[in-house]
């Protein structure tokens, strides 16, 4: 997790960022990697409503 530089939360209902910021932050409070909210229409499944997406850079070694 600490190799973790950017995350990325496509959401279906935008109203529902802060309880998913929530969820996020219990996850990176010490790492606080950049973060993107959007909303999209709609996921190829109907029934997802959110969408995460991780960026990381592992050091050789």
């Amino acid at each position: 997790m600490e190799d973790v530089v950017r995350t990325r939360m496509l959401l279906t209902r935008i109203d529902d960022w802060q309880e998913v910021a929530k969820v996020r932050g219990e996850y990176f409070k010490d790492i606080r990697p950049v973060d993107t909210v959007m909303e999209v229409s709609r996921f190829i499944n109907h029934e997802w409503l959110v969408e995460i997406e991780v960026d990381a850079i592992i050091a050789d070694g």
